[in-house]
């Protein structure tokens, strides 16, 4: 594996990237099923690792994030991970053009977590909008989990006319039901098993529907599932899948973000979806 430290170096190297798995490091095996999908598809996969300090809105979230670049190149190493970048946020800067916040699309960023993370998509959009500018990857690779971000990613290339394919890959999740996040580092084992119970939440609101279910009393029997846990429900909702706006006529799916102790975790699942 070849790493890069340096943006001038990497663009010297003209390197062809076929895919790209954009990365905040202090990787889990969620990320690593994003570059085994990479991999099996083909050589050229490019990997990045970046600490976005201007998408996290608390900024004690942004000094606790766990840093572990030594296990992170290691892991990386043993996939044959072909390229790593690790660049520096000059450098960055130096050699993009930042997003043009005139183009936000404020009906998606601003909805669901948006409304709670204020900023927070628009960082996302900028940096992401940056790493393509230098890395110019054929197809690029993002989790199911941040589904809006993967909605909001999808704007960004229409925004840009971008000639990437973006791909969704599937949420790898514990024995138990749990996504797999960084944030699952700051729950104890008791949390951890308190927190598969989003997953089955989320199950049980796809059930609901099934059963023909009115959407407003799938919300409030959502938000009567956590009676008795120590899980204070941010926002659950249900929204268009491919847009994330409040239409229930198409393919829908159910989204939740929660706070279990001092922790935010999100999670979703697909409700309806035809072939």
């Amino acid at each position: 594996m070849k790493i890069f430290y340096s943006i001038d170096e990497f663009i010297h190297n003209q390197l062809q990237i076929e895919y790209f798995i954009p990365t905040m490091g202090n990787l889990h095996n969620g990320h690593l099923s994003l570059i085994n999908e990479a991999k099996n598809s083909s050589s050229g996969t490019c990997v990045s690792i970046y600490v976005n300090e201007s998408q996290f809105t608390n900024q004690e979230d942004f000094k606790n994030y766990p840093k572990t670049l030594d296990a992170d190149i290691q892991k990386l190493n043993n996939l044959n991970v072909d390229y790593l970048l690790i660049p520096e946020k000059n450098d960055i800067h130096q050699h993009s053009q930042s997003f043009d916040v005139s183009k936000e699309p404020k009906n998606i960023t601003s909805e669901l977590c948006g409304k709670y993370r204020k900023g927070h998509f628009l960082a996302v959009m900028d940096i992401v909008h940056r790493l393509f500018q230098i890395v110019k990857p054929r197809n690029a690779i993002f989790g199911d989990k941040d589904y809006q971000q993967f909605v909001v990613i999808q704007e960004l290339i229409k925004i840009y006319n971008y000639k990437i394919n973006i791909i969704r890959s599937s949420t790898v999740r514990n024995d138990e039901g749990l996504a797999l996040s960084s944030r699952n580092n700051h729950l104890s084992t008791d949390e951890i098993k308190c927190a598969a119970e989003i997953y089955k939440s989320l199950k049980y609101a796809k059930n609901l529907y099934n059963q023909g279910e009115k959407i407003e009393e799938i919300s409030k029997q959502i938000y009567k599932y956590f009676d008795g846990f120590p899980i204070k429900i941010e926002y659950f909702s249900i929204r268009d899948l491919k847009t994330l706006q409040p239409r229930y006529d198409d393919d829908l799916i159910a989204l939740i973000a929660v706070y279990l102790g001092k922790v935010r975790l999100i999670d979703n699942i697909i409700i309806k979806s035809t072939p």
